[in-house]
């Protein structure tokens, strides 16, 4: 069996990672992310990936592009991991977390990464 390369073995793993683990990465690497979400397509920079006290994976986000039902944009906003479909990593990276982002604002009982 021939032997791939490590390249190729980190590309192969990386589209192995379920949507949460590529949120981590992507916060962890402050990248930009683009999914659609309720059937909206959405850009977001990540800031804080974790379980909310009510048991579901949470996203905390600022949404720089695309459509929003909750408000007006640019904005902060919350995503169900789990809901979020299509989930593409960019190279285009943000500076780290925004000023005005909260931690301490989001019930979380296990945080996974923050910017």
């Amino acid at each position: 069996m021939p032997h791939r390369r490590a390249t190729d073995r980190g590309r192969q793993a990386t589209l192995e990672l379920t949507d949460a683990e590529r949120l981590v990465q992507a916060i962890l690497g402050h990248r930009s992310v683009t999914f659609r979400y309720q059937g909206l397509l959405r850009t977001v920079e990540p800031h804080l990936v974790g379980l909310h006290e009510a048991g579901e994976p949470l996203l905390i986000a600022y949404q720089a592009e695309g459509p929003s039902r909750s408000g007006d944009l640019p904005g902060w906003r919350t995503f169900i991991v789990t809901e979020i479909e299509d989930l593409t990593v960019s190279d285009r990276q943000f500076p780290g977390p925004r000023l005005e982002f909260d931690t301490a604002a989001h019930r979380m009982l296990v945080v996974f990464a923050r910017a």
